[in-house]
């Protein structure tokens, strides 16, 4: 009884330890399963199959073969030598797809254990399914990632190249071995610097150094192909620290800038060319950008603009601080009109050195275009052409003095034909009455006085001819600032008592108020007008006489208006001021006076125009270079 007692409690308690191990099988997603390898059947299968095959236990139970009719069509031959593997009581663990009942594709793992009897014959497998869609599909996105990075590295226009924490080569894409001219392969194992030269060996140490201290950096790097040529490549490195915070490497972005270089120091060798010639040309030049600050210049515009403007030339200064307040407004004029129209501004100026010698310059504004022809700013060109301006000038003064004396010999033979010769006939004439015996001392005493007066006559013209060709020559006398208000207060002082008795009105406004000239020349001027204006008085009106100056376009305008008679430029106009020209009888004269006012004027390199009508008045208007 008591065996049999034991023996009923030891099988219904491992009955509970079974339904208890079940228990905890089914509640698990993975299927535990086994088989009786000698009657072909599933003896148990857990709950877990119906969520992982859509199946129940009772069909699996029914039907062995099912697990084998679920395996995906493409997979089947995975598991074809399972049977085989088992009875050499080898565990089988394959990975294959399955079908579900509702037509869904899984990923499984299987393990499978072979059981063997006393005579060691196959009788039993277990085994466990379990779902590793998840870690499938993780890993195919995975390997999708991996492929795809290693495309855009291997396809990517920079080298990429890694080294370990020896800084050995661990990795190079194809264009980082293309670079350095080996094959990838060829490349893995070498260190970082078997690829550079001694002086490049050195750069790369230290700048590795840096990096080992966690230090990002961007540099030019030279390196030696495997022909032995020279590349220069831009590295971008970062370092590849663990978790920990160890160094592990390096990873390197690598473009090959060779060309760059060599680009660059073509440009380098074509600056330094027209840095030479900016510096060493006989003009000064200054850039202007877009925003009319300096960009650069040369030493010739620094030296140029020290001297005329006392001002230093300086980088990123805005040009009008080197132009008057007067002048800037016509300079910014021409500038916005180089902008618009591309076109060349050009202008010749004259300025006073200190030695008080007139210094030349050709000046010009240049547009400054880019390839796609845009507006990028100014170039300001001045050039010394003082030798050049005072040759050009000197065969126009000489050429001026050719056509004057020619003018002149015109003029003097039109006197000696009319003034002399009437004369010098007289002389004659009674020189041969004087040889007759028959006068009476009267008439004797008349003819000497008649041979006296015609010698006084050709004396005058003798003396006026004298004081003609004087005027003609510029003394060498010193030029200096002449006062216009000065010239008027000395000609009121000469002419006081006629300026009384006649009652004169002066009107003077100067701007400017002097010029730099023969002062006795411009006297001259200023008296031969005033006291023609006086002398040409309407009856009964007090004269009025207003002398202005302004400054218009490098020159000096001067205008001397008056209330007086008037002249009929019409009827006399052409012979104005032709030597002994009168056209007013009543007062006396010689007709010198204009001719005089024409050639100092002309003498001194200015002009002179005449406006008037009669009973109008008069106005000269006298032009004077600046």
């Amino acid at each position: 009884m008591g065996f049999s007692f034991n023996n009923e409690f030891g099988l219904q308690k491992l009955e509970f330890a079974h339904q208890e191990l079940m228990t905890f099988f089914n509640a698990m997603d993975e299927v535990f399963f086994s088989v009786d390898q000698v009657s072909r059947k599933v003896i148990q299968i857990s709950n877990g199959c119906e969520k992982l095959y859509g199946h129940k236990a009772e069909a699996f139970l029914a039907n062995h073969r099912l697990w084998f009719e679920l395996i995906h069509p493409d997979d089947k031959y995975l598991v074809e030598d399972e049977d085989e593997m088992l009875r050499r009581g080898e565990t089988v663990q394959k990975e294959y797809r399955i079908i579900r009942s509702d037509g869904a594709t899984r990923w499984v793992e299987d393990k499978v254990v072979p059981g063997f009897d006393e005579e060691g014959r196959l009788v039993r497998v277990d085994g466990i399914t379990r779902d590793i869609t998840g870690r499938k599909e993780a890993e195919d996105k995975h390997r999708k990632s991996e492929r795809w990075y290693r495309q855009i590295v291997e396809s990517a226009q920079e080298g990429v190249w890694t080294i370990d924490e020896q800084e050995k080569t661990n990795f190079v894409n194809k264009k980082m071995a293309e670079i350095l001219g080996y094959a990838p392969e060829e490349m893995m194992g070498k260190g970082l610097y078997d690829f550079m030269d001694d002086e490049g060996r050195a750069y790369a140490i230290a700048c590795m150094e840096r990096r080992r201290r966690g230090s990002k950096e961007n540099l030019d790097v030279r390196y030696l192909t495997k022909a032995g040529d020279v590349v220069w490549a831009n590295i971008s490195a970062n370092p590849i620290i663990d978790e920990k915070g160890k160094y592990q490497g390096a990873l390197a972005m690598v473009t090959d800038i060779t060309q760059r270089k060599l680009d660059e120091d073509a440009l380098k060798n074509s600056e330094a060319n027209l840095r030479a010639i900016f510096e060493n040309t006989d003009s000064s030049y200054i850039l202007i950008g877009t925003d009319l600050r300096i960009v650069s210049f040369n030493a010739l515009a620094q030296k140029f603009s020290i001297e005329r403007n006392a001002k230093a030339l300086k980088v990123n200064q805005h040009i009008s601080y080197y132009f008057t307040e007067e002048r800037w407004p016509l300079i910014n004029a021409t500038l916005e009109k180089i902008a618009a129209t591309g076109e060349l501004a050009s202008y010749e100026m004259s300025y006073q050195r200190p030695d008080g010698a007139t210094q030349w310059n050709n000046v010009r504004w240049l547009d400054v275009k880019t390839a796609d022809n845009r507006h990028a700013g100014f170039i300001l060109a001045n050039k010394d052409i003082t030798e050049t301006k005072t040759a050009m000038l000197e065969r126009e003064r000489v050429t001026a003095d050719l056509i004057q004396h020619i003018k002149d010999l015109e003029q003097f033979t039109y006197i000696i034909s009319h003034n002399l010769r009437a004369p010098v006939a007289n002389i004659i004439g009674l020189s041969e009455m004087l040889k007759e015996d028959l006068l009476e001392p009267e008439e004797k005493k008349e003819v000497v006085e008649r041979v006296s007066q015609s010698i006084l006559t050709i004396d005058g013209v003798i003396q006026d001819l004298n004081h003609i060709l004087q005027s003609r020559v510029l003394v060498n006398e010193k030029k200096e600032d002449v006062y216009f208000i000065d010239l008027v207060n000395a000609i009121k002082t000469s002419i006081h008592s006629t300026i009384v008795n006649e009652k004169v009105i002066f009107n003077c406004s100067f701007e400017p108020g002097s010029m730099f000239t023969v002062k006795s020349y411009l006297y001259s001027i200023f008296y031969n007008l005033c006291s023609n204006s006086i002398k040409y008085r309407q009856t009964g009106i007090a004269p009025v006489i207003s002398i202005t100056s302004r400054l218009l376009k490098h020159k000096i305008t001067l205008h001397f208006k008056d209330n007086g008679k008037g002249i009929d430029l019409e009827k006399n106009g052409s012979h104005l001021f032709g030597l002994y020209k009168r056209f007013d009888t009543t007062t006396e004269g010689k007709g010198m006076g204009l001719f005089m006012v024409k050639t100092q004027v002309e003498t001194l390199g200015g002009t002179i125009e005449i406006k008037s009508k009669p009973g109008h008045g008069t106005e000269f208007v006298i032009e004077f270079p600046v």
